[in-house]
């Protein structure tokens, strides 16, 4: 699979495989590892959802960590390849959309990971790197969920 990553143009980098990666998880952080490596050899653009910097930075307030929380800010919004994309209204529609569709069958999500799939979606990324593996029937882009990294 990290061939088929490696192929794209616009990678999503959704919050699971980022948390793994700050965790030095290690079952995942070599993989998590390997794809931003490759990224960056590649110049492949990676986006990423508010929502995302939220998550972290949230966990990060919570410890205490309040200067890691800026940290991560920082890294998000200068960072060469990574882009964090704005929460605007024609994320929040599609975000409802995928939401309720995902309702009606056994692939639910999340409010939060409708916002992040619809940024991913909006914003044209070919490449979905996750831990959610209910965003497959909710795009055409490429999911990959880090067991298959």
């Amino acid at each position: 699979m990290i061939r088929e990553v490696g192929q794209s143009r616009i990678l999503f980098l959704d919050t699971g495989p980022l948390v793994r990666l700050l965790q030095m998880h290690p079952d995942f952080y070599p993989a998590v590892s390997g794809v931003l490596d490759m990224v960056y050899e590649k110049n492949i653009q990676v986006l990423v959802s508010p929502v995302t910097l939220f998550e972290i930075s949230q966990k990060a307030f919570e410890s205490g960590e309040g200067v890691l929380a800026r940290q991560y800010r920082e890294f998000f919004e200068h960072s060469k390849n990574v882009k964090v994309c704005p929460v605007d209204a024609e994320i929040s529609v599609k975000a409802a959309e995928l939401f309720a569709s995902s309702q009606k069958t056994n692939h639910k999500i999340t409010e939060a990971e409708s916002l992040r799939l619809a940024t991913a979606f909006v914003n044209g990324a070919d490449c979905i790197l996750t831990e959610c593996a209910n965003f497959r029937p909710l795009t055409d882009a490429l999911v990959v969920t880090l067991d298959e990294v």
